[in-house]
């Protein structure tokens, strides 16, 4: 069972997706989360939700009269402001580019965090401008 991250927007009360597998972005969260401190930036921990990997996994129940992990989650979910998700994600995506930073121990899976990063941001600016919140759901 592999995880993955999707981007998420909070539109109006509801979750609006990117639908992507974030993979390399998953694999390399404590690094990402690490760069964040180190650079006084919103952590990416903190914007990581994990509601819908929870109900998958039996350790959460949906509540009666939620069809989905996207009701739940809008409602009691993890959710950052957009502007500071922006300002994270593009500070992560800068630092990692200028900095040449290596993600992984056999190869270097730099351009897929980048890659990555460039698409999240992409939807973010497509659309974030009627959203209020940012999270990445991981979801199995």
């Amino acid at each position: 069972m592999s995880a993955v991250l999707w981007a998420n927007l909070l539109v109006d009360g509801k979750v609006r997706s990117d639908q992507s597998d974030h993979l390399a972005l998953y694999k390399h969260s404590k690094k990402l989360d690490g760069i964040c401190r180190k650079l006084g930036l919103a952590s990416f921990a903190a914007v990581c939700d994990t509601t819908d990997a929870r109900v998958s996994l039996g350790e959460l129940a949906m509540p009666d009269g939620m069809a989905s992990t996207d009701e739940l989650m809008a409602a009691q979910g993890q959710w950052m402001p957009v502007e500071d998700a922006s300002a994270m994600l593009e500070g992560l995506r800068t630092y990692v580019r200028e900095n040449a930073v290596r993600f992984g121990v056999l190869g270097d899976q730099r351009d897929q965090v980048l890659a990555e990063l460039a698409q999240v941001i992409a939807f973010v600016e497509t659309e974030g401008e009627a959203a209020t919140g940012f999270n990445f759901a991981v979801v199995i």
